[in-house]
């Protein structure tokens, strides 16, 4: 008689939550904002909160905790290159969790299509990165260290001397 063998199924991932930044990205200032509002508009639609006014930091550690701050699963960015009547973009997933990038897509063709590709395209490229970092992001952490507060020091009172010019 032959083995049976044991099938383990693993769930599918939840549907995407969360709040995610999206960066302003990089290039040819007309294409990178209109492949940006695509990207957006493609994230909303799959029901993650977009935050666009957040500027990059420098280290994954800065992401980390910028993430814990202010709630954020993960981080958007990309950039734009366009040759004559030819584009390229390419996305960027980096995750709030980690504050390292998880996952890259680059799409290319005519310049005035690039935009509908990307929005097209994007979530078949980087959905399941981006529900396995709202996955990640929902469990609990354990904080390494508490952020960063600088003191300033105490505050100078005013003499009466200065009070009163003299």
């Amino acid at each position: 008689k032959g083995r049976g063998r044991t099938i383990v199924k693993v769930p599918p991932l939840p549907p995407p939550r969360g709040k995610v930044v999206v960066f302003t990205f990089r290039g040819d200032d007309v294409g990178s904002a209109t492949v940006r509002e695509q990207v957006v508009r493609a994230l909303r639609v799959k029901g993650l909160t977009i935050v666009t006014t957040i500027r990059p930091v420098d280290s994954a550690e800065q992401y980390r905790d910028m993430a814990v701050a202010l709630d954020l699963v993960g981080y958007v960015d990309g950039e734009v290159r366009d040759d004559g009547d030819q584009a390229s973009a390419t996305v960027h997933l980096r995750s709030g969790v980690t504050g390292r990038r998880i996952a890259s897509a680059t799409f290319s063709g005519e310049r005035r299509k690039l935009p509908a590709e990307v929005a097209k395209g994007l979530w078949t490229e980087v959905g399941p990165a981006f529900a396995r970092v709202c996955v990640e992001a929902a469990k609990p952490r354990k904080v390494e260290r508490a952020p960063m507060r600088i003191e300033a020091g105490t505050p100078i009172e005013n003499s009466r001397q200065d009070d009163e010019g003299t």
